[in-house]
């Protein structure tokens, strides 16, 4: 009976100490994911400024929504073109936030909250690590109008 004690509480150390680590990985993953989406896509909708999308999104990317009821999308190029250049009217009282990210390897999905005056939006990334950088390919989003009080 000793013998399996010590047999198995090694066992439970490496697979704790192997857990640990993985969790750290993963962590630092999901760190680097937020880091883009924040540096890059917060910063283009606060400054209106498409430029901090170019090279984040890939250039085959797609972004899809429905509107009335159909499928609509736009490609990535098409997307960072549509930036005005200049913050919305309204900007100072837009809150942003990453709300899950979920890294597997080399491969990630994140879920942003964006908290406008009139309309909450809940944007959905895919995203792909290519050499060190995280590359959003594709976007998708619900938009949930406000109630006006």
């Amino acid at each position: 009976m000793k013998l399996l004690r010590f047999a198995v509480l090694p066992a439970v150390i490496v697979t704790c100490a192997m857990g640990a680590m993985l969790a750290q990985t993963k962590s630092a993953a999901g760190d680097a994911v937020r880091k883009t989406i924040e540096d890059h896509y917060f910063k283009a909708q606060a400054t209106g400024d498409g430029s901090h999308l170019k090279g984040t999104f890939i250039d085959e990317g797609r972004m899809m929504w429905i509107a009335d009821g159909q499928l609509r999308t736009r490609t990535s190029t098409e997307y960072i073109a549509g930036f005005q250049g200049k913050p919305a009217a309204d900007e100072a009282s837009r809150k942003r936030r990453v709300v899950m990210v979920d890294v597997t390897g080399d491969a990630a999905v994140a879920k942003v909250q964006l908290d406008f005056p009139d309309t909450t939006i809940t944007d959905y990334f895919s995203l792909l690590k290519v050499g060190n950088d995280w590359k959003i390919v594709h976007k998708w989003f619900h938009r949930a109008p406000k109630a006006k009080s």
